[in-house]
């Protein structure tokens, strides 16, 4: 029997647009009506979660957390920048083979809201990341996450005019702002149920221009996020919940 696919719900999408400062501009761009008509989430099977990862590919934390995900068997799915993965297109090939998927999440993170970009800056930040992803790949990368998750009418029509969709998420790890592994699970499971879509980062990207990396627990350093994906993992099958990737492969 054919599981049956789990959407995301209007109201905890809604809630989610309504609390969160960085998706405001969604909000005052889609009206409620008009919410239900957008891709934004994806589909789940029943009973199934997406955990996704924004920022990397990063040396340091990518392996190690695919360590972790092979020992769940867990798939997952990795939004990256450009400029990340042209410096390490090894690991955009790890991830691949690994069996996770991919997806775009703009060059450099610097434009954090894309609209009114001159169609230079689109081709750098988006048509360029995309190009960049699909010759790793061997394939069209055809998903896009926006920083911070701010997207328009205009960004979401451009991009799904040039076959790109649109993928959100429905619970914020803010593993970016938090530094205890512990505390970044705690919020994440906290609110875990079936057809979630999880925000973690495997890389921080305001070090992507320098290099630089914190210690380990300190803010920037995202090895926390490993252990953090870790214990969500063990407690989800605990819940009768399988990770599974949000991008058909």
């Amino acid at each position: 029997m054919r599981a049956r696919a789990r959407r995301i719900g209007l109201g905890r999408l809604r809630d989610r647009i309504q609390s969160s400062v960085h998706a405001s501009p969604l909000w005052r761009a889609f009206p409620p009506r008009r919410l239900k008509d957008l891709d934004l989430t994806g589909a789940l099977p029943a009973n199934a979660i997406a955990l996704t990862f924004d920022d990397g590919p990063d040396p340091v934390v990518t392996p190690q957390l695919l360590r972790v995900l092979e020992s769940h068997a867990a798939p997952a799915t990795f939004f990256m920048c450009g400029l990340a993965a042209q410096r390490h297109p090894d690991l955009v090939r790890a991830v691949l083979a690994a069996g996770h998927a991919i997806g775009g999440h703009t060059w450099d993170h610097q434009h954090k809201i894309l609209r009114g970009l001159p169609d230079h800056e689109w081709r750098r930040q988006i048509d360029d990341t995309h190009a960049l992803l699909a010759d790793l790949s061997g394939a069209p990368v055809r998903w896009f996450r926006p920083p911070r998750g701010i997207i328009d009418r205009h960004m979401w029509t451009r991009l799904r005019q040039g076959g790109v969709t649109t993928l959100l998420w429905s619970i914020d790890g803010w593993d970016c702002t938090l530094r205890d592994s512990a505390e970044v699970a705690a919020g994440v499971l906290s609110k875990l149920g079936p057809g979630d879509i999880t925000l973690l980062h495997d890389a921080n990207a305001n070090y992507l221009f320098n290099g630089s990396r914190p210690p380990y627990g300190e803010l920037g350093n995202q090895e926390s996020t490993v252990h953090a994906a870790d214990i969500v993992l063990r407690a989800a099958r605990e819940r009768g919940l399988a990770a599974v990737s949000l991008i058909p492969r």
